[in-house]
């Protein structure tokens, strides 16, 4: 008897999710066959990239474009109502949010799709993580919101504003703690230049 049956997560490599009718979908990509995505064909990825068990990534009404050298850890959901974009060298950590529309809570207006859609006001927009970001876990992040190069998003933190590059983030409210070191930039530019894979729109 195989004991390890149920506990190991196995993953969908890149030849069998362009079957599967992603939008686009670049080498060495890696998805947790214990993920749930839906929206296949508004849902772009580049290479170099893996999406870990319990994922959830919502694209039916929006693009979610996922650059390379990405690493979406395990529980992670992404809202892509209006559009998420993901840039290089990206890691949303354990229960990261991504959410591109949030219920209006004053009372007036409905806060899910019964009885009728009609009757919500919800807030919308777009989600922009630029390159070299990283997100802490279980971090919720709320529509309208770029995270410039280089931010760094500590655990357990609200955003609801966008941030500048290169600093890092954390709490809630949301505050600057210090600068970040932007070593990492010049590494992947070498790393790059040594990999057989570059990134998604070379």
């Amino acid at each position: 008897m195989d004991l390890n049956i149920g506990f190991t997560s196995e993953y969908l490599d890149s030849n069998d999710l362009r079957r599967l009718g992603f939008r686009q979908v670049g080498e060495n990509v890696r998805i947790s066959r214990n993920s749930t995505l839906v929206g296949l064909e508004n849902i772009e990825i580049g290479n170099n990239v893996r999406i870990d068990s319990y994922v959830v990534i919502l694209s039916k009404r929006g693009q979610t474009s996922i650059g390379s050298n990405v690493h979406i850890e395990p529980s992670c959901s992404i809202v892509s109502h209006f559009n998420v974009q993901i840039g290089n060298f990206c890691t949303l950590s354990h229960g990261v949010r991504l959410f591109t529309a949030s219920a209006n809570y004053d009372g007036n207006f409905f806060t899910n799709v019964f009885p009728d859609a009609h009757f919500q006001k919800p807030e919308e927009g777009q989600i922009v993580l630029e390159d070299h970001v990283i997100v802490g876990g279980n971090s919720v992040v709320m529509p309208n919101v770029v995270i410039r190069e280089g931010a760094a998003i500590g655990a357990l933190s609200f955003v609801k504003r966008s941030v500048e590059g290169w600093g890092i983030y954390g709490g809630n409210p949301l505050r600057f703690i210090r600068s970040r070191n932007q070593r990492i930039k010049k590494l992947g530019e070498e790393i790059l230049a040594e990999s057989k894979y570059g990134l998604k729109n070379d």
